[in-house]
């Protein structure tokens, strides 16, 4: 993802020249900065140089946009020429754009800032409103003295990112979705129409009349990433149903994606994905990252530096790792080819397994973000505190009351809370690397997604009747699953559902915590005190007030604290 960053001109630079020599170091390209009214205008360019697109439709008019930007089905300059077209005779509309983008105008010392359909490219600010940016880092460079949000520590350490416009820094926030942003004397954000409905009735129809809606819906998504990439995919894939269903639709369009992998040789995912590559004469990509030795000493420092960049100060599972992580990311665009990644791809499931009935956002957070084991929180009263957070930003997301939500609201909060914060985290995060596709987080397959009856969408009947009609012959191929998806499910995964959509949701919470208090942490070498000793106190003196550390046995919640303490360490956060 290119980056911009606007600051107000009256306040210091020197935290915005930190970030583009930060920046720098890492080999993205920070360009010269401009003066547009009372802010400045600091972009900084991907490695590859993709990622930011311009132009001058007349004198004293510029459009940019920043990351992956379609607009019409078209991309580039002749999307931007056509966005200023409709923009001018006051015709455009957000959902013909696609992508995970922000769209910045600037005419007359103003600037004005618009993202994309589902809100996944986010827009971070100061507590003043003087630092607007695509880049949590970005922000956090140019703060004086911040300091961690306990609240929002807690929502990223148990739930794996920032959700609602909070994040784990105090007064560092992110601007909602479906919002306009105009900068020009002052700051001013206004609502806009939500693309994606928030409460929208289910369709009384057919498991055929399903497929053709939701194929056709998109149809009309892949051959534009396709004309994109020039026909150059590369796919990541696995054994289950996301993977594919996108490789059915890219082979449709006479597309056929290089495909990749991770895991170790004997995964079910690696034999999968070279049985299927083998099937229809597919280039593939075997990637295990665990065979790459954790570097130590200046090794290791080099490493988190490079990941502190890439990774925008915070990933979902911490921002420690074996090093491998970077450069991998980086060759998925080597010979110029596009990255698909089928993440969110649930929208045709059941990802929360609810029944069709009402439920209340609490009882959700209770069943999915709950799990956590309350020993690992030094002061239990504050436990209530992060699920009413987490139950409010559901509830912002649908714009919806106190009271309980619909079957259709349950289900939208998947792709407009999990996917929101969650997937769209690893969206914002691929694109510092290049322009990535995320199809199934674009705003017209949610729209199409949300009015299919939960009932169609149980033991993953829609999605394998889309891949059926799509491609017979891959729909044969074997998958992760144990059956094939032209067939019924076996009768162990329609049990494994049944039991799952059985167990009352106030029950599912307490299972999840005794089985985490049976787990034997394995600390991963990335995390060894002598590794971190290297780059920062590994006492972690800013979140033992607020976690048991000693008692945390889960890797990824573990690389989260320890991703906290490092940032406050590095950027002279206060206690």
């Amino acid at each position: 993802m290119s980056i911009f960053l606007l600051s107000r001109a009256d306040r210091p630079q020197d935290g915005a020249d930190r970030f583009r020599h930060l920046a720098a170091a890492q080999g993205l390209h920070p360009l010269p900065e401009q003066r547009v009214g009372n802010w400045i205008l600091h972009l900084v360019e991907t490695a590859n140089d993709t990622g930011i697109v311009r132009m001058e439709p007349r004198p004293g008019l510029l459009l940019i946009s920043v990351g992956l930007f379609l607009y019409r089905g078209r991309r580039g300059v002749e999307a931007l020429q056509h966005c200023h077209e409709t923009l001018e005779q006051d015709r455009f509309d957000r959902r013909d754009t696609q992508g995970h983008f922000t769209l910045l105008r600037i005419e007359d010392n103003e600037v004005t800032l618009l993202n994309d359909g589902l809100g996944a490219h986010k827009i971070y600010h100061d507590a003043e409103r003087s630092l607007f940016s695509n880049s949590f880092l970005a922000v956090l460079c140019c703060l004086e003295r911040p300091r961690i949000d306990p609240t929002g520590a807690l929502v990223y350490a148990f739930a794996g990112s920032c959700y609602g416009g909070r994040t784990f820094v105090e007064d560092l926030s992110f601007l909602p979705a479906d919002c306009r942003l105009r900068l020009g004397q002052s700051a001013h954000a206004a609502s806009l129409p939500p693309v994606i409905d928030h409460d929208p009735p289910a369709d009384e129809c057919s498991l055929d009349e399903a497929v053709t809606n939701n194929l056709d819906a998109l149809r009309s998504t892949i051959a534009p990433l396709g004309a994109f990439a020039d026909g150059r995919v590369r796919l990541s894939f696995s054994g289950g149903y996301d993977s594919r269903l996108l490789l059915a639709l890219f082979m449709e369009q006479g597309i056929h994606p290089e495909l990749y992998v991770y895991g170790p040789r004997g995964d079910i995912d690696v034999r999968i994905a070279e049985r299927v590559a083998d099937a229809e004469g597919l280039t593939l990509r075997h990637v295990d990252k665990g065979r790459t030795a954790t570097p130590s000493g200046d090794g290791f420092a080099a490493a988190v530096d490079a990941a502190l960049v890439h990774f925008d100060g915070w990933k979902n599972t911490g921002l420690f790792d074996n090093g491998a992580d970077v450069p991998d990311r980086h060759s998925r665009h080597e010979g110029g080819f596009l990255p698909v990644n089928g993440g969110l791809g649930e929208i045709y499931r059941n990802f929360f397994s609810l029944n069709d009935r009402h439920y209340r956002a609490e009882d959700i957070v209770a069943s999915f973000y709950r799990g956590f084991d309350p020993r690992w929180v030094r002061d239990r009263g504050i436990i209530g505190d992060y699920g009413a957070e987490l139950a409010r930003r559901m509830r912002e997301q649908l714009n919806a009351g106190p009271g309980p939500l619909t079957s259709q609201q349950a289900q939208l909060l998947y792709p407009l809370f999990r996917g929101r914060f969650w997937t769209a985290r690893e969206a914002e995060i691929n694109q510092r690397f290049g322009p990535m596709a995320f199809p199934f987080l674009e705003h017209r397959l949610i729209r199409a997604a949300a009015g299919v009856p939960v009932t169609l969408k149980d033991y993953g009947r829609l999605q394998a009747a889309m891949i059926t009609k799509l491609s017979p012959r891959l729909a044969g191929l074997p998958t992760g699953y144990g059956f094939a998806f032209d067939s019924p499910p076996a009768w162990r995964y329609r049990l494994d559902t049944w039991s799952t959509l059985r167990r009352p949701i106030w029950l599912r919470r307490h299972i999840r915590i005794l089985k985490r208090r049976r787990h034997r942490l394995h600390r991963p070498a990335w995390l060894e005190e002598s590794r971190l000793r290297v780059i920062m106190d590994p006492s972690l003196p800013f979140v033992r007030k607020l976690f048991a550390v000693e008692r945390v046995n889960d890797a990824d919640t573990l690389n989260r604290i320890v991703t906290m303490d490092f940032l406050a360490q590095r950027f002279n956060f206060r206690d």
